[in-house]
């Protein structure tokens, strides 16, 4: 690539820059031009242009989409601190207004978040302002880092593994501690009656597990103890698994603040496990790009506000 010099940078406006790195998120020059309102001869003029800049191909045509170069990908975070920039010049951070703004937000987030933190946003956010829209993926934990690195989401709400390796790329904010309880059908001997280990292995299971079968938590602290959990039934969501549940002598091990939000709706009762299982915490995170931006930041802190009136936490 040749170097870059005064009459080069007279080349460049936003507009490439925006189109490279839309291309570099979407791998369709169409998406592109739908997403920015161009046509598509404008997209693929303003890649020909980038192409000429950088004295290189950028993108290859592969049957999948446009493959970026190793050229592209060098340049792509370049880029990105370039834009940012730019738009932190048009911005007054202190001008922000939830009230008077009209976004889609796309946040990250898998089944334990979809069924409970979010339908409380959705809600609080159109009660503010009902152009504040809210596009949710369901993304856990890496696919969720991987989407806030290459901007297909703002934000990501859930349980990471945290340190990541590109930790320093994100801003993770701690919103609550959440624990399990045991849940079951209204009148279930295992919750009517007083708990042990030995009757809780002993019941009949189900697991909730999207990924495939994998030893959780409470796996781990029964055979602590030598016992071993007696799973009959393994479904990948929440809400199949509170369906069958209300009809069935199965029990299964759930958030409490998913217990308590659907004990009624399901006709269900729920108490305390009979041994130490552990807790698990639920973050915000945004890449390090938004950390100090206006929207964000109000974000996290109407999630806070949430999570601060529900009496679980």
């Amino acid at each position: 690539m040749s170097d870059i010099n005064e009459i080069d940078l007279r080349l460049i406006d936003t507009t490439l820059l925006m189109v490279f790195l839309g291309i570099m998120r979407h791998r369709q020059a169409t998406a592109v031009a739908r997403e920015m309102g161009l046509t598509q001869p404008a997209v693929s003029h303003a890649l020909k242009r980038l192409r000429a800049l950088y004295d290189d191909p950028l993108f290859l045509r592969r049957a999948h989409g446009l493959e970026p170069t190793a050229v592209a990908r060098e340049l792509e975070p370049k880029i990105r601190r370039i834009v940012r920039l730019i738009s932190e010049t048009l911005v007054d951070q202190e001008a922000f207004d939830p009230q008077n703004t009209a976004i889609n937000l796309k946040i990250g987030a898998f089944d334990y978040e979809l069924s409970t933190i979010l339908p409380e946003l959705v809600s609080d956010l159109r009660s503010i302002n009902p152009n504040i829209g809210i596009h949710t993926y369901p993304l856990a934990n890496r696919d969720a880092l991987e989407a806030l690195i290459s901007g297909q989401i703002d934000m990501a709400v859930g349980y990471f593994d945290f340190p990541s390796r590109n930790a320093d790329m994100f801003v993770a904010e701690e919103l609550f501690t959440e624990e399990y309880v045991i849940a079951g059908r209204q009148g279930h001997s295992l919750l009517t009656q007083a708990a042990s280990m030995e009757r809780l292995a002993a019941a009949d299971h189900m697991q909730i597990l999207p990924f495939g079968p994998v030893r959780d938590m409470i796996d781990h602290a029964l055979m602590r103890h030598g016992f071993k959990r007696n799973v009959q039934t393994i479904v990948p969501s929440l809400f199949a698994a509170l369906s069958i549940l209300e009809s069935s002598d199965l029990v299964v091990a759930l958030p409490r603040r998913v217990a308590r939000r659907n004990a009624r709706r399901f006709n269900l009762i729920y108490r305390s496990l009979p041994m130490e299982v552990g807790s698990f915490n639920l973050h915000s995170v945004r890449h390090v790009r938004d950390e100090h931006s206006a929207l964000h930041v109000w974000l996290v802190q109407r999630l806070r506000l949430l999570i601060d009136r529900d009496p679980t936490h």
